[in-house]
């Protein structure tokens, strides 16, 4: 096309560059996929997370509820999510992560400690990542994320909301940044004309599988309150624990008592 007269704007052409650096190998696998009988040279995808075991007890789950059968669905309503989905959430998030250990929790006591004004749904974690670095930092503003961390969060932070990531080494990854650390990645990271503005941290890690302490959560994010820094939590793993107690994972809800 002639200058000036491009069919998509820049920020769609910037969309079109693979989100993932892997993303391109992972359809290439899809292509050739490994079989024990048909096709025992194919590949085996090993960078995505999918609990398939769980597949079709989960659809038989879901397959009991009808989403359709309320007259709330079929009008116009606040892009939260409906309200019914919202309380069902808060009652989920109040009884497994604010308080596992009361398993018999009313629905109704339960939505007094989390509260479904406070909920909101969105397409996929990626998709609220997105919104919440649109929401809360500006094009060009540095995030700080404690190193190794999941390759997505590249593209989370910087397709839509254009943020950059920055990521804090530390001396023992499996035990998180201590405040020194940080200190030093926000101050490398501001030498290099970076502003920081979120700090995003995965608790359980991915990729390390490995859980934060409730002490170092709250030193973490002692430490971002120190510097007026927004923290984002994902607590997407919080529930894929091998056992029930014991474990160690302390919802940051719980640990900032909130």
């Amino acid at each position: 096309t002639a200058p000036g007269q491009e069919l998509i704007s820049a920020r769609g052409t910037a969309l079109l560059t693979p989100s993932l650096p892997y993303i391109n190998d992972y359809f290439k696998c899809l292509e050739d996929q490994y079989d024990p009988y048909s096709n025992p040279r194919g590949h085996i995808p090993l960078c995505i997370s999918e609990n398939k075991l769980a597949i079709d007890t989960l659809a038989s789950r879901l397959m009991q509820v009808n989403p359709f059968s309320d007259s709330i669905v079929y009008s116009y309503n606040n892009f939260l999510g409906l309200p019914s989905p919202r309380e069902a959430l808060a009652y989920f998030l109040t009884k497994h992560f604010l308080f596992p250990e009361e398993k018999d929790m009313s629905y109704r006591e339960a939505l007094k400690w989390i509260s479904p004004d406070c909920v909101a749904f969105g397409s996929g974690a990626g998709s609220l990542l997105n919104h919440l670095a649109m929401s809360l930092a500006e094009k060009g503003e540095a995030v700080l994320i404690p190193a190794p961390f999941y390759a997505g969060f590249d593209s989370d932070m910087k397709l839509l909301a254009g943020c950059v990531t920055v990521p804090v080494h530390s001396a023992d990854p499996s035990a998180g940044p201590t405040a020194e650390e940080l200190e030093e990645a926000a101050l490398a990271a501001e030498s290099r004309g970076l502003r920081i503005k979120i700090l995003l941290i995965t608790n359980p890690h991915n990729p390390l599988g490995t859980i934060y302490t409730p002490e170092s959560m709250k030193s973490m994010i002692d430490w971002a309150r120190s510097r007026n820094l927004h923290t984002i939590v994902d607590e997407i793993y919080a529930l894929s624990t091998h056992y029930d107690f014991g474990h160690g994972f302390e919802s940051v809800l719980r640990t900032l008592k909130n």
